[in-house]
Formats: structure tokens, sequence, C-alpha cells
């Protein structure tokens, strides 16, 4: 479980970093695309300014060439000379008193050149929406009888413009952003993801003075192309080598841990055990005898201490030696271990002593049974080294509740018993 959360917390952590690795490469793209952007916006409106200004130097000369006499031939001859020549402008024309009559929207373009004085003045053209342009006009003379007029086609200012990438929109207004629109242009909108994670510019630019007062709207919004494919990669290399170094330190620190969790099993095992029978020592006994005593105040059965002692034992010891004595005791843990049910618990206390659990117990019986075969399993004769060893053994029982609710109390009362029905059984060689 504790490996679980690491693993989740390291791939988690890993996932972290490399979206932090991912967003500082494509922040370098990003600075890129946006000194690209802001150059392509300077260069647009430095070129449309530049056609803007052509156009009142247009105008002037043309209201110039009309102030001295000339004849209608001649008048368009030089309006067709400039209209060739600069292909945003698509016609220049002049009129007077006469013409305002026949075509009444000239009233406008004469009152607001009156209202400049005689000066250059700018109108949207508003009856050509599928083709959208403007007018300039000025007067030709102090009078302001006669009115010069140049029409713009708005589209033509963008005439040697290539063809925008995916994700440019473009927007040109007469006045300020939001006022007369004059232009819109969209390129191939991008994906729905692209605008999701990636940034987009805008930018506005006005163009044009007081006398052609525009404002040019830029918008790019960035797409995966624009991040480049080394950064990517490099984001990616980064992102892997991470992943195996931290890989690599998770499995080192899971050896580690589970080295560390086998010597703790280890560690418990031995202060639990007997070492020379494997079987549990006074310290786990006393304790799984507890946990039983806690259930069966739960559930309302009865459980049975039995204190196991072998009669003359001692001579083993002193006939053949320690080492068969140790062999002996080996095998008397076996045949406890053999005639008892997996849920009981068999312990060595000391020396010759052992102390068995027996819990769930139905009836006295029962118990009465376990102890004749302890008792058969352990008289049987004991062929050590070639030599027959037969031993005895006494067992003292008590039952909870009956004979304590104490660990104390049992231990006290099994043990007496024990000693009560002790007896000398022959050493058999």
């Amino acid at each position: 479980m504790r490996m679980r959360l690491v693993y989740l917390t390291c791939t988690l952590l890993w996932l972290v970093i490399s979206v932090l690795i991912g967003l500082s490469f494509v922040s370098h793209s990003v600075l890129r695309a946006e000194e690209d952007f802001d150059a392509f916006e300077q260069h647009l409106a430095e070129r449309i300014g530049q056609q803007l200004e052509a156009n009142e130097v247009v105008l002037y000369s043309y209201a110039a060439f009309q102030s001295a006499a000339r004849t209608d031939a001649e008048t368009r001859a030089f309006a067709d000379n400039l209209v060739a020549h600069h292909q945003q402008i698509k016609r220049l024309f002049t009129f007077d008193a006469a013409d305002m009559a026949q075509r009444p929207w000239l009233m406008t373009l004469q009152q607001a050149v009156a209202a400049r004085h005689g000066g250059t003045i700018m109108q949207r053209d508003v009856g050509h929406a599928s083709s959208p342009s403007f007018f300039l006009a000025r007067a030709i003379d102090p009078s302001m009888r006669r009115i010069v007029v140049m029409q713009v086609e708005a589209a033509a200012l963008l005439a040697e413009q290539q063809p925008m990438p995916p994700g440019w929109s473009l927007w040109l207004w007469q006045g300020e952003q939001g006022d007369q629109r004059l232009l819109e242009r969209h390129s191939v909108p991008r994906h729905f993801l692209e605008q999701l994670l990636l940034p987009a510019f805008n930018a506005t630019h006005p163009l044009g003075g007081t006398t052609q007062p525009m404002t040019l709207q830029l918008s790019w919004q960035l797409g995966w192309p624009e991040v480049r494919l080394r950064d990517g990669a490099l984001a990616a290399v980064i992102s892997i080598g991470l992943f195996v170094i931290m890989f690599l330190a998770l499995a080192r620190y899971a050896r580690f841990l589970e080295g560390s969790q086998e010597r703790e099993m280890r560690l418990f095992y031995l202060a639990n055990h007997d070492r020379l029978t494997n079987l549990a020592n006074r310290n786990l006994f006393y304790d799984r005898l507890q946990h039983a005593i806690s259930r069966l105040n739960r559930k309302g059965r009865s459980l049975a201490v039995l204190f196991l002692d072998m009669d003359r034992f001692k001579p083993v010891n002193d006939t053949y030696g320690h080492a068969t004595g140790d062999r002996v005791l080996q095998v008397i843990a076996a045949r406890l271990k053999a005639e008892l049910r997996t849920e009981d618990t068999v312990a060595r206390l000391g020396g010759d002593e052992f102390a068995v659990l027996i819990e769930e117990v139905e009836s006295k019986q029962e118990v009465i049974l376990v102890v004749e075969r302890l008792k058969r399993a352990i008289e049987r004769a004991y062929e050590l080294d070639g030599h027959s060893i037969r031993l005895g053994v006494s067992i003292g029982v008590a039952y909870y509740p009956e004979d304590g609710v104490l660990i104390e109390e049992l231990l006290s009362v099994a043990d007496r018993k024990m000693y009560g029905e002790k007896n000398e059984p022959l050493l058999a060689v």
C-alpha cells in the first residue's frame, strides 16, 4: 500500500514537471512567434500608411491640376494616369453645384469640406457593401464651388499582401476601433484545442493621421506549426529522461523498502518465536491469549489453556547430551503441531515446558480428547542416534471463564493442575 502511494505521488509529480518543462519550451516558441507578429504588424502598418500618404499627394496634385485652366481631355488623361499608377485609387472626379442637384449625396461631401474650410475630408462609401471603399475630397479653390473627389478601394490597400496563414484575422476601421468597418479578413481558423491551449496575439495600430483616420486591428491565434519541432522533441527527451531516473530511483527505493520490511518481519519473528523449535514464545502466547479472550467476550464462547511439562526430561540431557535433548524438543514441537488445529496456538515457555491455547471450545470432552492425543504423541518413543528414548508428560488444563477471566488466573490454574498430576515416566534406552 505504501509503495502504491509512492508510485502514484511520483507519477503525478512527473506529470506536473513534464507539463512545466513543456510549457517552458513552448514559451520560447511563443516568444519567437510574438516577435514575428510584431514585425508583421509594423510592416503592414507602414505599407498601408505609405498608400494613405500617396492618396493625399495624388488628391492634392489633382486639385492643383484642376485649378489651372485645362481642357476636359487633359483632365481625363491626367486622372487616368494617376489611377493607373495607384491601384488603390478607384476613380478621380470633380463636381460643382450643378452636379449636387443631380446627385444629392455629393451635398454631404461638399458640406464636410466646407466644415474643414476646404481641407481634405474622408467619408465612407455606404453604397457598395460588397466592395467597401471611401471618399477623399477637398476644395479646388477658396471659393469651394468646385470639389475634387478620390474614391479609394479599401481592399486594394492590401492588394500586395500575401495570403495570411491559418489563425490570422484583420480589420480596418475608419476612425477609432469599432466605429465604421472598412475591411475585414480571416484566414483558416485554428482547431479548438489550439485555441484552448495556445495563446493569441492582438494588436491595434492607428493610421492616416487627421485626414484619413483609420485603425488597423490584427489578431493571430497560434497553432501547433508555430511550436518548433525541435523544442517539442527536446522537451519530450527531458521528460522521458526524468521518468527513467525517477523509475530507477523508485525501483531502488522499493528494493530498500522490501529489504527493510523483511528485516522487520525477521526481527518480529525472532522476538516472538522460540529459536530452537520455531514455536511461539511466552510473549506471543500471552498476546494471542489476550486477543482470544477479547474475542470470546463478544461471542460468549469459552477457551482452554493447557500447560505441558515433560516428565524426566533432565536425564536425557545428562545421559545423551544437550544436543540430543534439543533434538528431542524439536520432535516434541513437531508432534504437538501435528495433533492440533491450525487455529490453535502451541508455544514453548522455556526448558521442557510448553503451553497450548485451544479456542472456540464447545465442551470439556473435546479438550479431554485433545489432551489424550497429545499424551500419546509425546509418549511415543524417540529414535535418535540409535537410542530409543521415552518420556512422559504432565498436562494441566484451565477453562475460560470457568477457572478465571484474567490471563494470570488461567495460567495459575493450569500450572497448579499440571503439578497435581505430575508423575515420573521411565526413560527407556
